[in-house]
């Protein structure tokens, strides 16, 4: 439910600035008319049945063509904004959230294993898979996280801990490699290490790269080849099922301003669709 307000946020402060812009623009709307295959142009102002001539104002008919678009668009949005709005409205998620918790303490009290409850058989047996972290400069794994695994930066150890807090099971720095090619082209690298891979809730497995050292040296390039590289490249974590494109996630320093951002962030984890 915190994706689906989310969202209506999104929606209501582009809906905000499309009102704001018309309210700017020539209150008429734009008449077209095909003669034999030459096009003229009029306005016509809102309640009135006379049309003006404008055909030799090109500014003023582009303009108002763009006021029809907004006006639909704005139409389109506010459908949204209002079966968003009921959706939020009609789930208690506060009584939806409860009922799902109490229905895992049942079944945790029952004996049960939770883990075969929230993940499937292909992702259960990857998370119990023994993996190799990075051996690479190990001196630089200085940041502990609240579980204590050590990682290379205080943003990583965030997010570590986050994920740690709600129980949720991931690798750091593990290897990615690429199965198949992508029209005979070849990735920059055979293989890389990933900031984290996360069991999401679609039934595969997240990869999410933290972009936390943008503005230094060859970072930047650095980053964009591996994302590159990873978006053309097939990465397969579970048999027979490759890494889909929304599975494929990252992130910035600004993205761990604030809980609010956090809890964004480790949302897009669990559920990878996109924003």
């Amino acid at each position: 439910m915190g994706y689906l307000k989310y969202i209506l946020a999104a929606d209501r402060a582009e809906l905000k600035t499309l009102q704001q812009e018309l309210a700017l623009l020539e209150p008429s709307s734009l008449c077209v008319h095909n003669h034999h295959g030459r096009f003229q142009f009029g306005s016509k102002r809102k309640g009135s049945r006379k049309e003006i001539g404008i055909s030799q104002d090109s500014d003023r008919i582009h303009s108002l063509a763009r006021r029809a678009y907004l006006e639909g668009r704005v139409r389109v949005i506010s459908g949204n904004c209002d079966r968003i709005a009921e959706l939020i409205d009609t789930s208690d998620e506060v009584c939806r959230e409860l009922k799902l918790r109490n229905k895992l303490a049942r079944f945790s009290d029952a004996g049960l294993d939770l883990s075969r409850v929230l993940f499937t058989k292909e992702q259960n047996e990857w998370i119990d898979e023994p993996y190799t972290p990075n051996p690479f400069y190990p001196e630089n794994l200085i940041y502990p996280t609240t579980g204590g695994i050590m990682m290379r930066s205080k943003s990583e150890a965030t997010i570590g801990s986050r994920l740690e807090a709600i129980g949720w099971p991931y690798r750091y720095d593990d290897l990615v490699t690429f199965s198949g090619s992508f029209r005979n082209a070849q990735p920059s690298r055979e293989s890389y290490f990933a900031d984290f891979k996360v069991p999401n809730l679609l039934g595969g497995i997240t990869i999410h790269e933290h972009l936390g050292a943008f503005q230094v040296g060859r970072y930047a390039d650095n980053s964009l080849m591996r994302l590159n590289d990873y978006h053309n490249f097939a990465i397969e974590e579970l048999p027979g099922r490759t890494v889909t494109a929304d599975e494929l996630t990252f992130s910035f320093e600004s993205d761990l301003r604030s809980l609010d951002l956090m809890q964004r962030l480790v949302h897009r984890l669990l559920v990878p669709l996109r924003y």
